[in-house]
């Protein structure tokens, strides 16, 4: 199967992903290789899938789902079943990682797989954004573009030091990122603002307004998939305003 040339779908529908902002919002790489330290979906660097991408990730459940789609072959994704109505992803005959990888499928932008469709998928709205044909194709069809990403269980303490490369920072958010099964609540802001400002490279840092842990700008009111409105700010290492969006836009996501 031909790699692709273009953008790259979301793999997994997740939590706070950046998939629909990465190229609205933020600045292109200005390297060739990427680094997710908190990579959940790593909705920016799907923008930039032919780079080296490298994730850093501490939720083993997002890790392991990403080494299997990293391996797997078309035929692998194009096998995996669709759900009976009565069925929860025990009822599948399939690896773990697989199951997962349906699991967070059944509800959208959930921070962990669930094991039932949720009320929408039950009731058939957008059966495009859950589980089914249309998404297992896609996935089928983009998996040969990630075999040269690497993706490794770990916190951002443990990235490189001494790597030049576009740090896109995207962790739980202050303020508003308790709903991760490894959230803000474990994350020390100080130590990790200052460990952005040390990074070698372009460095690019997401946050939610009322984050003080590093001079974040604001930068854009946005509809979430779950309708509420996230009033988003960011800092960059090297701020250069022409490269950068109007202040606090308004920017709305499709339905």
């Amino acid at each position: 199967m031909a790699i692709l040339s273009g953008t790259l779908r979301p793999f997994f529908s997740y939590y706070g992903g950046k998939w629909r902002d990465a190229v609205k919002l933020y600045p292109a790489p200005k390297h060739k290789r990427i680094i997710e330290p908190f990579a959940g979906s790593a909705g920016y660097s799907l923008r930039y899938h032919q780079h080296a991408v490298v994730l850093y990730e501490i939720d083993p459940v997002v890790v392991q789902v990403w080494k299997y789609l990293i391996k797997a072959t078309p035929s692998e994704i194009l096998a995996i079943p669709d759900l009976e109505p009565d069925q929860t992803c025990d009822d599948l005959n399939i690896i773990q990682e697989a199951k997962w990888l349906v699991g967070f499928w059944l509800n959208r932008a959930a921070a962990s797989p669930r094991k039932s469709p949720s009320a929408w998928m039950r009731a058939g709205i957008r059966p495009g954004s859950f589980w089914g044909e249309r998404v297992r194709n896609t996935i089928a069809a983009q998996v040969d573009s990630i075999r040269h990403w690497e993706v490794y269980n770990s916190g951002y303490i443990e990235c490189p030091d001494d790597v030049e490369a576009t740090w896109f920072v995207d962790p739980p958010y202050q303020v508003a990122g308790r709903h991760y099964r490894f959230g803000s609540e474990i994350i020390d802001f100080d130590a990790l603002g200052r460990w952005c400002q040390t990074r070698p490279g372009q460095v690019i840092v997401c946050e939610n307004a009322g984050a003080s842990w590093l001079p974040f700008r604001q930068l854009a009111s946005i509809k979430t998939t779950r309708s509420n409105r996230s009033h988003e700010v960011y800092w960059l290492n090297n701020f250069d305003a022409a490269s950068m969006p109007d202040l606090f836009s308004e920017v709305a996501h499709p339905k």
